[in-house]
């Protein structure tokens, strides 16, 4: 399946700001380890919270698709 010319932008997008963020993390970390620490652990709960939700999510898309591959096709 060949992919269109906006799917190339936006993957080429995606591997150029990984390798600056790899490129980088040391100096991101540092940068954000100030922000990090003033959230707390207040943060680290709320991300646990949304880092569940999603995985729910996931959880039930992934069913559904099994659902529709299993699901009989009528012609």
């Amino acid at each position: 399946m060949p992919l269109t010319r906006s799917e190339v932008v936006c993957l080429a997008t995606g591997i150029a700001v990984g390798a600056l963020v790899g490129a980088n993390a040391d100096k991101i970390k540092t940068a954000l380890g100030g922000l990090i620490g003033m959230l707390g652990d207040g943060a680290g709960e709320g991300y646990a919270a949304a880092a569940q939700k999603v995985a729910e999510h996931v959880e039930t898309l992934k069913d559904a698709l099994a659902e529709s591959k299993a699901a009989p096709k009528s012609a």
